[in-house]
């Protein structure tokens, strides 16, 4: 935690940018909280609020697009080979993708409302064949909404919570 509070400090927006954008390699705290605390950072005087923003739901975009990009390229090798110890036989995903393949797109959108959905969602988004321009069209509204409440939460709260 300490590490993460020392790299913002030094590199300002483009640590959060970037800890965002590869937040699917596990940060040791959730996302959402990281964007949060961005808000906070703004209401603090630390960062700019709209400059806090631009870089926020970029990173969050530029991350979920990775992850969307490692479910079309490796996805479904990867569940076929280690699928079973996370309980995901091949009829279970199957299944998976015929209801991502009906209501996919409207997934996108509310995975990311729903705390640690947003990377499988995003993830299955790419493996189950939807394209990158539907899957984009989806995913801004769901980025930018999501993204500006939990910056606003931060801001609004004012509660420094590292």
């Amino acid at each position: 935690m300490e590490q993460i509070q020392e790299y913002i400090a030094q590199y300002g927006y483009l640590s959060i940018f970037f800890f965002l954008a590869l937040g699917i390699f596990g940060l040791p705290l959730p996302d959402e909280l990281l964007v949060t605390f961005a808000g906070y950072l703004a209401s603090a005087g630390t960062f700019h609020f709209v400059f806090a923003m631009i870089f926020t739901i970029s990173g969050v975009m530029v991350g979920t697009l990775f992850t969307y990009m490692i479910g079309r390229k490796i996805g479904k090798p990867l569940v076929h080979r280690f699928g079973r110890y996370l309980f995901l036989s091949p009829h279970r995903m199957q299944k998976v993708e015929q209801w991502f393949m009906a209501y996919g797109s409207w997934a996108v959108t509310i995975g990311y409302f729903l705390p640690g959905m947003r990377h499988f969602v995003c993830y299955v988004s790419g493996m189950s064949g939807m394209s990158v321009r539907r899957y984009i069209l989806f995913a801004i509204p769901g980025v930018i909404v999501s993204t500006m409440i939990c910056i606003l939460l931060g801001y609004f709260i004012r509660l420094p919570f590292f």
